[in-house]
């Protein structure tokens, strides 16, 4: 199934429109919260600004987010 990893940054979206095939829900998940780790690790990531990695199924049911300033779990 394909998912798609939306960012949240300083209240705008940067969309993904490619996003990345796995075999389950809980890959793509375990993705994004990859995804966050590493735009925190930047030493030039503003973890001030709020943003945030969104986790959407292939028919764009928001499944997961993670925030990037403490790497914060939210689920749906």
């Amino acid at each position: 199934m394909r998912y798609y990893f939306p960012i949240l940054h300083n209240g705008e979206t940067q969309a993904d429109d490619v996003g990345e095939l796995f075999r389950s829900a809980e890959l793509a998940i375990q993705y994004g919260a990859r995804v966050a780790r590493d735009i925190a690790s930047d030493p030039d990531c503003d973890r001030g600004a709020g943003t945030v990695v969104i986790v959407l199924d292939d028919s764009g049911t928001e499944i997961a987010r993670r925030d990037v300033r403490g790497g914060r779990k939210r689920w749906k």
